[in-house]
């Protein structure tokens, strides 16, 4: 590509690491127009190492390639304090105390936003989906973990420790198990996945598991127990924060309005919920945009 084209093209980029798979997605510094977007398998054993040097791959197919890019952001799976610093991200080998701005930024020569998956999520739905017209709202990423990113008072609530929203380490003692396990070993994806193959015999995502479950007996008791913590969750997240609306994201919440209607049903039996309870208007790709959103303040800000 000529330089003036390259100079012409230059781009923002939003990277959602998750559990399982990396999004990326380019746009225009300049309007709004997407020039390249993909979807990767997460090395997710292999290291920071491997993650990076994917993310190099990744840059260099986007039109323009590294000399193109103006500024990055990235969500990740874990608390990420102000620096941009990944205190840790569970679904990823060997990701504790990781100067993840700091690195990038050397390795790239572009401003750099790094934040935690769930709260680019709550980013991403504040600025272009389902929360435009919310000060205080919930939005919970269901995917490999669970998540929640907080919106209060209209700006972002991160905590004393920026780990305010893991839903995921939270325990509810609703199945006689001792201990209960954690939301996420029971509203995970791998777990869905895991007990819908057991009772099924089939490979299935765990979105098409909680939609099939209405005409397969099979998958009725897997979606019970997603349902019951969920619901179990959404009262917690409602007594404690009344917030105007809680957001279902994350590749499970593909599951739909058949999920969100037995989990409003479940949690409205147990408390008066004054919340509402929403899809994703943005589906899977709330945190990409909440990232793509944070590239977009880097570069303006330079």
């Amino acid at each position: 590509m000529p330089e003036g084209d390259v100079t012409s093209t230059r781009y923002l980029l939003g990277v959602d690491i998750g559990g399982s798979k990396i999004a990326v997605l380019a746009r225009e510094v300049r309007g709004e127009r997407a020039i390249y977007a993909d979807k990767v398998k997460t090395p997710a054993e292999e290291g920071v190492g491997a993650i990076l040097r994917l993310l190099d791959e990744q840059i260099e197919n986007v039109p323009g390639g590294r000399a193109s890019l103006k500024a990055l952001g990235v969500a990740v799976p874990g608390p990420v304090d102000h620096t941009g610093h990944v205190l840790r991200a569970g679904n990823l080998k060997g990701w504790v105390d990781i100067p993840l701005r700091k690195t990038l930024e050397d390795r790239y020569e572009v401003p750099v936003y790094v934040e935690r998956d769930a709260n680019c999520g709550a980013i991403g739905e504040k600025w272009y989906g389902a929360a435009k017209d919310m000060s205080d709202f919930a939005f919970l990423s269901l995917g490999t973990g669970v998540g929640a990113g907080l919106f209060l008072d209209g700006q972002l609530y991160r905590g004393a420790h920026f780990a305010a929203g893991e839903a995921g380490e939270m325990t509810f003692p609703t199945g006689g198990s001792d201990p209960p396990p954690r939301v996420s070993d029971v509203v995970g994806k791998r777990s869905i996945q895991k007990k819908a193959k057991r009772a099924t015999g089939e490979k299935m995502s765990a979105a098409e598991a909680l939609t099939k479950s209405q005409d397969e007996p099979r998958l009725e008791r897997v979606t019970d127990d997603v349902v019951e913590y969920l619901s179990t969750l959404t009262v917690a997240i409602s007594s404690l924060l009344d917030p105007e609306g809680i957001i279902f994201g994350g590749g499970t919440s593909k599951a739909g309005e058949a999920l969100l209607k037995r989990v409003r049903e479940r949690a409205e039996a147990n408390a008066a919920i004054r919340a509402r309870l929403l899809l994703a208007k943005l589906g899977s790709e709330s945190m990409l945009y909440g990232a793509l959103w944070g590239a977009g303040k880097m570069a303006d800000a330079r």
